[in-house]
Parts: C-alpha cells; sequence; structure tokens
C-alpha cells in the first residue's frame, strides 16, 4: 500500500497511512488526516489511492497544492515525489512494515534540521522514515524506487501571503510561481469576494429566477441611466430655443418702438406686446448714453445696475447671455438719426428677459416618457433572457440527454459542441468515467464494451482541420500529419509516420513540442499554448492531452496557428 511522509512542520516524520479510494488531508472539516498549519485549508486536498497509481486533487485551497515545486490541480504522483501543501512538505513511501517507536511533534521554535525526516538513514540508527529493504520489491517500480530519497531544502517554498478562512496573513519569504498580474488579481478579487454572494442566491432561490432578477435590474438601471443624458440635451435644446426667442422679441419690440424714438415721442413707447409673449419675464428700453430706462413709463428715468446692460452699451450689434441658471436676457440696438453727423447713430438698446424654464417639459411628459423608455427595455430584456437562459441551459441538456443514451447503449462517448473551457473538462470527466464504467465490467460482458480504433479516428480528425496540425502516440511517435503540416514543416507523412516526433528537420519546433508535452504530462486536462517564429511569420502551437480509461495520456493533439501580426 501507499503511504505520505512529512517532512517539514511540527509533524514531521509523521506517517499517515492511505486507504484505496479518496483521502482528505487538510486542517479540518472532513478531512481524515489533519494537517497542522494555519496556512492549510480545512480541505485543502484529496488524494486518490487506485491498485496501479495515486492521484492528487487540489480541493480549490487558498493556497494552491504541489508536486515537485510545480502547482497543479490534479497530478498523478509516484514513488518519490514532494507534495507540498503551504509551508507543509510530505513525500509519498511504500507503506512501511516498521514504525519508530514514537513520533513526537516538533516544537515550533526548534531548527529544521533536528526533525526526523532529515536524518540519513545510514547514518541514524533508528530512522522513522519506516523504509523496507533494498531486496523488497514494489509491484510497479521496482528496488530502485525504494531507495531513501534526502529532502532537497530547496523544495521548501514559503509563501507571502496565506489565507485562514478567508483572512489573509502574512509571511516574509516569497511564493512559488509566478506573481499574479493586476488582471489576475481582479479576477481573484471579484471570484473570492464578490461572486461568492452571487452564487449563494442561486443556493437559495432557482436559477432562473436569479437571472431574471439580474436582467430586470439591467433593464431598470440603464432607463435610470438614459435619463441623466436625455436630461442634458433637453437643457440645451431649451437654451438655444429660449435665445432665439428672446432675440425675436427683442428685435420685434426695438422696430416697434423705433418711429416714436426717431421722432422724440418717448412718452408713447411701449413694451406691453414684448411683455404678453410666452415666458418673458421683463422687457425695457435704455438710453446708451448713461442706461436711464425709458420704457416702460412707470420705469423712466431709472438706471439699471445689472452686469448685462453694462456690457450691451459697450456693442452696437445684437447680444444673447445666460444672465442665471434659469434666464436668458437679450438685446437689440435702435439706431437714431444724427442731423449734426449725417449718420444713424445707436442711441437706445431693447432689452428682454426670458424664463428658460417656460420651454421645460411638465413633469407628467417625463413620466410617461420614463415608462415608454422602461417597457421598451423590459420587452427587449425579456427576450434576451429567454434566450441566455436556453443559452446556459443547453450544454447540461444536451450532455445529460447523451448521458443517458451512452448508458443504454453501453457507449463511452458524449459530445457538446460548446465553446467554454469547463463544459468541455466535465465531458472529458464524463467521458473518462463512462470509459473506466464499461472497462469494469465482467468477462462475459466483454463484447459489449466500446471497441475502436484511435489511430484512425485522430488521423480523420487531422485530416478535417484546416490548420497545420498533427496527433503523437503516448511515446510521442508520429501518428498522422496532415497537408498543412506538410507544407509548414517540409515533411512527408509516410517519411515520419510511427517515428517519434524528434525525426522532424525543424529543431525550434522539436524543442516547442518538447515544453508542451511535458507540461501536458503533468496538467492532462489543460490546454497548453506557446508561440513558434517561422521565417516568414509567427505561429501559436497548441497541445491537447488525450486521456485513456486510466488517466494517463494516450495521444496527443497538437495544432499550429498562424498569429495576425496585428
Amino acid at each position: 500500500m501507499w503511504s505520505v511522509r512529512v517532512l517539514t512542520g511540527p509533524q514531521s516524520g509523521q506517517i499517515f497511512d492511505l486507504k484505496l479510494g479518496k483521502n482528505i488531508f487538510g486542517r479540518g472539516g472532513q478531512s481524515e488526516f489533519k494537517i497542522l498549519s494555519v496556512g492549510i485549508s480545512k480541505e485543502h486536498c484529496e488524494i486518490h489511492v487506485y491498485k496501479d497509481k495515486v492521484i492528487l486533487v487540489d480541493l480549490k485551497s487558498s493556497n494552491g497544492t504541489f508536486v515537485n515545486g510545480v502547482k497543479v490541480q490534479n497530478s498523478i504522483v509516484k514513488l518519490g515525489d514532494k507534495i507540498s501543501l503551504f509551508d507543509i512538505i510530505m513525500d509519498v513511501i511504500p507503506t512501511p512494515d516498521i514504525r519508530p517507536r514514537a513520533e513526537r511533534p516538533i516544537a515550533s521554535g526548534q531548527k529544521m534540521q533536528n526533525a526526523p525526516a532529515f536524518q540519513n538513514p545510514e547514518q541514524t540508527p533508528q530512522s522513522p522514515i519506516g523504509y523496507v529493504s533494498d531486496q523488497m520489491q514494489h509491484p510497479m517500480y521496482g528496488s530502485q524506487a525504494l531507495q531513501p530519497q534526502m529532502y532537497n531544502q530547496q523544495q521548501i517554498h514559503a509563501v507571502p501571503n496565506y489565507q485562514i478562512d478567508g483572512q489573509t496573513q502574512s509571511q516574509p519569504a516569497a511564493a512559488p510561481g509566478i506573481e499574479k498580474n493586476l488582471a489576475e488579481k481582479v479576477d481573484d478579487f471579484i471570484e473570492n469576494k464578490v461572486m461568492p454572494a452571487i452564487y449563494q442566491l442561486s443556493f437559495l432561490l432557482p436559477f432562473k429566477q436569479v437571472l431574471l432578477g439580474f436582467v430586470l435590474i439591467f433593464v431598470v438601471a440603464v432607463t435610470l441611466l438614459s435619463m441623466f443624458p436625455l436630461t442634458t440635451i433637453i437643457k440645451e435644446s431649451n437654451y438655444i430655443e429660449a435665445a432665439k426667442r428672446a432675440k425675436s422679441v427683442a428685435r420685434t419690440m426695438a422696430k416697434a418702438n423705433e418711429s416714436f424714438l426717431l421722432t422724440g415721442q418717448l412718452g408713447n413707447l411701449t413694451v406691453q406686446e414684448a411683455v404678453k409673449e410666452d415666458g418673458i419675464k421683463e422687457a425695457i428700453i435704455i438710453q446708451q448714453a448713461d442706461g436711464a430706462i425709458v420704457a416702460p413709463i412707470e420705469k423712466a428715468g431709472r438706471e439699471s445696475n445689472k452686469p448685462f446692460l453694462a456690457q450691451v452699451r459697450k456693442e452696437s450689434r445684437s447680444l444673447v447671455a445666460q444672465a442665471d441658471s434659469k434666464t436668458i436676457v437679450a438685446s437689440h440696438p435702435i439706431g437714431v438719426y444724427d442731423p449734426i453727423s449725417g449718420e444713424t447713430s445707436i442711441r437706445y438698446h431693447a432689452i428682454v428677459y426670458y424664463d428658460i424654464s417656460s420651454l421645460n417639459v411638465d413633469e407628467g411628459r417625463v413620466i410617461s416618457l420614463f415608462m415608454q423608455t422602461l417597457v421598451i427595455a423590459s420587452v427587449f430584456g425579456l427576450f434576451l433572457y429567454y434566450l441566455f437562459s436556453r443559452l446556459i441551459s443547453y450544454p447540461l441538456k444536451t450532455l445529460n440527454n447523451q448521458i443517458d443514451v451512452a448508458l443504454r447503449e453501453k457507449s463511452d462517448r458524449t459530445e457538446v459542441k460548446f465553446d467554454d473551457p469547463h463544459v468541455q473538462k466535465i465531458v472529458a470527466n464524463v467521458n473518462l468515467l463512462l470509459n473506466r464504467m464499461w472497462n469494469g465490467v465482467s468477462d462475459s460482458d466483454s463484447a459489449m464494451k466500446p471497441q475502436q480504433n484511435r489511430d484512425v479516428e485522430f488521423s480523420n480528425i487531422v485530416n478535417m482541420l484546416t490548420q497545420p496540425s498533427l496527433v503523437l502516440n503516448k511515446n510521442c511517435a508520429i501518428v498522422s500529419i496532415n497537408h498543412q503540416f506538410e507544407l509548414l514543416a517540409q515533411v512527408q507523412k509516410e517519411q515520419v509516420a510511427q517515428q517519434e516526433y524528434t525525426v522532424l528537420s525543424d529543431p525550434a519546433l522539436v524543442q516547442n513540442m518538447s515544453g508542451l508535452i511535458d507540461k501536458a504530462k503533468q496538467s492532462v486536462y489543460e490546454k497548453h499554448i506557446d508561440r513558434i517564429p517561422f521565417s516568414q511569420f509567427e505561429c501559436e502551437i497548441s497541445i491537447q492531452a488525450m486521456i485513456d480509461a486510466t488517466g494517463e495520456p494516450e495521444y496527443y493533439f497538437i495544432t499550429l496557428t498562424k498569429v495576425d501580426p496585428n
């Protein structure tokens, strides 16, 4: 059987025996194996033990799970692999027959080199690691796999920030991996701080009701926000219209009184017709020389100290200005013939004050406009809700139907043509489970297992693609390439078929493929991408591992796509 041995921390030297099936490690909760460290999540990771392999799965822990220094979501682990859970390092060992007499925890202030896990078995008579002798053979890895492996202190990764029940704590050293950029930090904040409350709604209410609620909130918010630019446009339009009307009234008043001013009949001057116009608050006629009012009669002889009047007397043309937020003032000059100079000179100005608010739309019409906009937006919002709800439920409904068909027909293949990585991962996991289920039937039902020629299957897929593509088997031998790849790599399919990919003549391409294959072996469910320059353009090279019934990579699907220089 398998065991894991703690190499660091207060439990250093302690050995946990793994049972067949699921084994949960964490600080609390449902964890079967308690790890004493504040940076460990309550349920940090699972170790699934099968007869022929061990699979490690991270349970969305706060500080991640690492295998040999590489952060993983799930990974196959082997004897001697180092598993890091925050600051706790463990390694995978065969279950020892002999246990140490006592597995005493180490105090937190004690030096690491005093821990039993760092003692060399050749120097310590009673080593707590519990390794069996070299003569004992392991069914998978042989005697070489059972040799004691000294722990490399360079594999201890301290984490600068760790979380305990959602609260971030400080730690002085640097974390493994690359520091997150701003976009990743924003995405983490939204996912860990904002979205949990949103997800909680789907637990309390049916999903369609939650979606409908967000659509209605969006409709109302957009309708309300649309009122702000509309109000601004209405104000600007009212100002322009008020300016036109004020100038027109001032000009008309000047023309009506021009003859009286020319003949000196000041007693006949009148502004009543101007005041009767809608929106006119005040109308006067002033002298150019001293600004004294000559009309209306009741204000004659007075001097107005309003700022606009001083500006009017300096100009010989019509003026329009905004006196305050609700008033427009306009003036029109009145010329009088001067017998001495023989020319017409400006002696008077007709001035009107116009109320802008008289052009405002009444509240009833504003409310009516708001309601009309809200109704129209609601109709489109409900239509979008209908489309989105169907779109979201489509992959789940399709996958559920295909699972029903697969269970009836004993097939191990489902397919959902939905371009979303999470959906495709679900489909891949379902296919894996179906494959394992049908491969686990008795010999009498072996004829019912799906029989497939995967080489032919992937060869046909490669030939259907328009971009350069190839497929490698688990031994990294070329199964098939398409015509586009032949042109790009300058090779013939017959020359490279069933040979290792290193036979390709382009060393840069071979190097990129090697790196991507290593990544695909580490994370079989992820799509890995790199870039490779050619003589005239640059290509994006992608790889996806295709796993077999045991979870091991069986094929590697590689495509090259030309990168747009723009």
